[in-house]
């Protein structure tokens, strides 16, 4: 199917004459008249009207602008619901008209910033809808959406099928009228990224052709993201694959359990300088045979800056090398989604830091995220901490001394680390609520277990943002994966603001 729509219309009947088109796009008569004041809004007509003009002309005129509507002043790929299933607009749209004559052909296109093409088209549309059944059509659209369920969320639906009962003939738009034409950021290889919207100004141009007569009309537009700047999105439609870029800033928090310090120590007379390290504090019923404590690091910074964009990576993305979560599904067909995480300072989320911890008590990781005007979050703020923990060899837990081996701890640590980001996105998407109750899984406060939680599942994917009743083993993180709605709300975040 074709990836621009136009919409169509007709001008109200008058007596005859030649005609003009003012800067806003209203009709006016050669002795200064305007023929159509109702309903006429750059360039298009809503109202019940008739086309002017005929074959015989060989003159026609054209105008041509950004649409103005609220509707489509904003735009999310596939037009993916948000987080309350409410509707999202997945098309540009341009308001475009033709009067005095009919023409042979229309070309449409947009420009990039460099005025290289993004995308051209001649003979637009397959889907053609006359302009005075948009209020119908909008009511449609309205009707026809799921309605919202917080057990079930629907992320994506069909909401091209309601565009069918509107369709008239494809080679309608070539005739005297007036159209909306609608376009939806994917380029003539069937690919749309979303960093070629971020703080871009574009140019959308028409041409129309008639006995080797063309007459243009371009009119240009800003675009730049409306949600977050730390996460760009490239859908290839032909190979069904889709990648995410997310920008995080991980810092190197340092090392906890491996200095150690000096201290005086005996009566006056004996006073001596005394050393004590951490894994003193090791009780030697704790050592196990072959396995002595940590006293020089094994993993550098650059090594868990790797393992947390490894993890990031793998449990965020949705595909064949996933060991169960293979894909997304879109309006019926399966995509493969590769998160692509990049350690950066730009446009990045908020900064999180990395440590590494042995010889001492565990530590709990966290991401209590950008700080926002729920209180909640505030509170988050200061009894979290923002890192990501590594701990091994001889930590310390509420009931003893237990032994975490690197090959476990790398493991539990991409996890974690996936988990922990995730929460910005969550956050960004869902809300406070929605991030810091893990989904419904524990007490927003407290964070202990809510009513809602449950064992993870012993088949199948285990979804890496909520809680569960029962410790998952090491040999089961590879199940791990962002929830599809989750993995959606990327793409959703990537959300275009048109001006």
């Amino acid at each position: 199917m074709s990836r621009t729509r136009i919409v169509k219309g007709k001008y109200t009947k008058t007596v005859g004459g030649n005609y003009n088109i003012s800067a806003e796009g209203n009709v006016f008569s050669s002795a200064g008249g305007q023929v159509q004041e109702k309903g006429f809004d750059n360039g298009v007509s809503y109202g019940n009207f008739e086309r002017i003009g005929s074959d015989v002309n060989e003159d026609f005129e054209i105008s041509f602008s950004l649409s103005k509507d609220k509707m489509y002043s904003t735009v999310v790929p596939f037009g993916i619901l948000d987080f309350k299933g409410n509707y999202e607009n997945a098309n540009f749209a341009f308001n475009y008209s033709l009067l005095l004559s009919n023409v042979d052909s229309l070309e449409f296109k947009i420009l990039n910033e460099d005025g290289t093409t993004l995308f051209s088209i001649t003979n637009l549309p397959e889907i053609v809808v006359t302009a005075r059944r948009l209020p119908k059509l909008s009511q449609d659209i309205t009707d026809k959406k799921p309605k919202y369920d917080l057990s079930n969320p629907i992320k994506v639906w069909d909401w091209k099928s309601v565009f069918d009962p509107y369709n008239t003939s494809s080679s309608d738009y070539t005739k005297i009228g007036s159209y909306v034409i609608f376009w939806d950021g994917f380029d003539n290889d069937n690919i749309y990224d979303s960093s070629k919207f971020n703080n871009k100004k574009l140019k959308a141009v028409i041409t129309a052709s008639k006995n080797g007569k063309e007459k243009s009309k371009e009119v240009e537009f800003s675009t730049k993201y409306d949600e977050v700047d730390w996460v760009d999105v490239k859908i290839d439609k032909n190979n069904k694959k889709i990648d995410t870029t997310l920008r995080v800033n991980l810092k190197d928090g340092g090392a906890e359990g491996l200095k150690c310090s000096s201290h005086l120590a005996g009566a006056r007379d004996e006073t001596r300088w005394v050393e004590s390290c951490p894994w003193d504090k090791i009780p030697t019923t704790s050592i196990i045979a072959g396995k002595p404590p940590i006293k020089v690091r094994t993993r550098s910074f650059a090594d868990l800056e790797k393992l947390a964009i490894d993890g990031l990576n793998y449990h965020w993305g949705r595909n064949k090398n996933h060991a169960a979560a293979k894909d997304v599904k879109i309006l019926g067909e399966s995509y493969e989604v590769y998160a692509n995480a990049v350690n950066t300072t730009e446009k990045s989320m908020d900064d999180i830091s990395l440590v590494y911890n042995t010889n001492g008590s565990w530590m709990r990781s966290g991401n209590p995220g950008t700080a926002t005007l729920n209180p909640i979050s505030w509170i988050g703020n200061l009894i979290s901490r923002e890192a990501v923990c590594y701990n091994v060899g001889y930590i310390k837990y509420s009931n003893g001394w237990s032994y975490e081996s690197e090959f476990n701890e790398d493991v539990n640590f991409k996890e974690t680390s996936a988990h922990e980001v995730g929460h910005e996105i969550l956050k960004s998407y869902g809300g406070t609520t929605y991030s810091y109750g893990h989904k419904g899984s524990v007490n927003v406060v407290t964070q202990s277990n809510s009513s809602s939680s449950t064992n993870y599942p012993v088949t199948g994917e285990i979804d890496i943002m909520p809680y569960y009743n029962n410790y998952i083993p090491i040999t089961e993180r590879k199940r791990m994966a962002a929830a599809e709605k989750d993995v959606l709300s990327l793409i959703w975040l990537t959300k275009i603001e048109i001006k």
